[in-house]
């Protein structure tokens, strides 16, 4: 194989994936856009032509094909780099030190084919330059904190490692023997290759997790839904109950919410389930799981969470939410309260089921107890609550 055909191969390889890579960030959602992909696209577009005028070395202009052919082609690696920096969220790159070096080698680059010609050396420089490049590449993939694209960007690294390797391989071939051309590798194929599909795999990756995750949340409140706590749930009870662990739950509902809409308008109705909603991401554990099953019905499965403490959580929710004054969209101050049936198993009688009809039981107890209070007239009826052990609902 000679380096013309090579190099003319790879360069046109570089600026077709640049350019696939180009389309596709312009056809993603603005949400999901990437903000490193152009950099990424300038990247394969200055390498492939950067390769393209070193492979009509000796038909064209030293100059064009040696300082600015080489130039464009370690351009790659500064472009790449904030390409990373700005697809894994990083504000500090490496870009203006390897635009320095960059030039620095171009300028040595002159050096050895005009004042003191020399392929062989200008060929060696090459690779150590290109090596710390590409390390500083993979610095920053290495501090990448997103683990969603974790094996996306774990097989970017391999992808510039194996890239390196071949380089290393060619250069002792070329010291050894003094000739420049000593061996070349269609490797460089596969890496190019698979740095533009593990790049372009980064953007699959986080359209999955997009989806799976509003699949799983409730697109008004943030909460998961329904499905999430069928999932979540089932991981959090199976260690409750291997370990013998109290386990309580919350089924709540925002008080005479009916004539909040009916009344205040649905944006009224809205803000109120929001409120609640962000009351529990505020007030609830890391670990606890709170899900709008629909309406403006809650439940809150809280692990190992014993009676008492269960007892308090209620409290606190009360609290915090009886606090909040709402403005609806003409400015009326209204105010939300609302009932919360808690119940609390442990070891087998600890599942999901019994967690649900549990906590709706003493929610339903509750909601009686409270249309006592306003009609008293009307006794509530005793509700039987599952469970030996359960906490008795706090009335507002």
């Amino acid at each position: 194989m000679d380096r013309r055909t090579l190099f003319t191969v790879q360069a046109g390889l570089l600026i077709f994936l640049g350019g696939v890579i180009l389309a596709s960030s312009y056809f993603q959602s603005r949400n999901r856009r990437d903000k490193g992909s152009v950099w990424f696209a300038a990247a394969y577009f200055c390498a492939g032509l950067g390769l393209g005028l070193q492979a009509y070395r000796g038909q064209i202009s030293d100059v064009i094909s040696i300082l600015f052919g080489n130039g464009l082609f370690l351009m790659f690696g500064p472009l790449a780099n904030r390409a990373i920096a700005k697809t894994t969220d990083q504000k500090r790159d490496y870009l203006v030190w390897l635009l320095l070096l960059n030039a620095a080698t171009v300028m040595n680059y002159a050096y050895y084919t005009w004042w003191q010609p020399n392929v062989v050396l200008r060929t060696v420089e090459a690779v150590p330059i290109l090596a710390v490049m590409y390390l500083a590449c993979i610095d920053l993939l290495l501090r990448n904190k997103d683990e969603v694209i974790r094996p996306a960007v774990n097989a970017i690294i391999v992808c510039f490692a194996m890239q390196s390797l071949p380089n290393f391989v060619r250069v002792a071939l070329a010291w050894k023997y003094q000739i420049p051309d000593a061996w070349f590798s269609w490797s460089g194929i596969i890496t190019i290759a698979g740095l533009a599909l593990s790049y372009l795999w980064i953007g699959n990756l986080r359209m999955h997790a997009e989806l799976e995750r509003s699949a799983m949340t409730d697109p008004l409140t943030g909460l998961f839904n329904r499905r999430a706590l069928d999932v979540f749930a089932m991981r959090e009870l199976e260690r409750i109950r291997r370990r013998n662990l109290p386990c309580s739950a919350l089924m709540m509902d925002v008080d005479s919410f009916k004539q909040i809409n009916d009344g205040l308008g649905h944006a009224a109705g809205d803000a109120s389930l929001c409120a609640v909603a962000d009351t529990l991401q505020k007030t609830l554990r890391l670990t606890d799981i709170a899900t709008r099953l629909g309406g403006d019905e809650f439940f809150v499965l809280l692990p190992d969470c014993s009676e008492a403490q269960a007892t308090e959580v209620v409290m606190r929710l009360k609290s915090a939410i009886h606090g909040l004054r709402l403005k609806t969209m003409s400015e009326v101050v209204f105010t939300i309260s609302t009932s919360i049936g808690c119940v609390t198993l442990s070891g087998q009688d600890a599942t999901l089921e019994e967690l649900l009809h549990g906590s709706d039981m003493m929610l339903y107890r509750e909601k009686q107890a409270l249309r006592a209070e306003t009609s008293p007239e009307m006794k509530p009826q005793p509700v039987p609550v599952p469970g030996p052990r359960r906490v008795q609902p706090y009335n507002a």
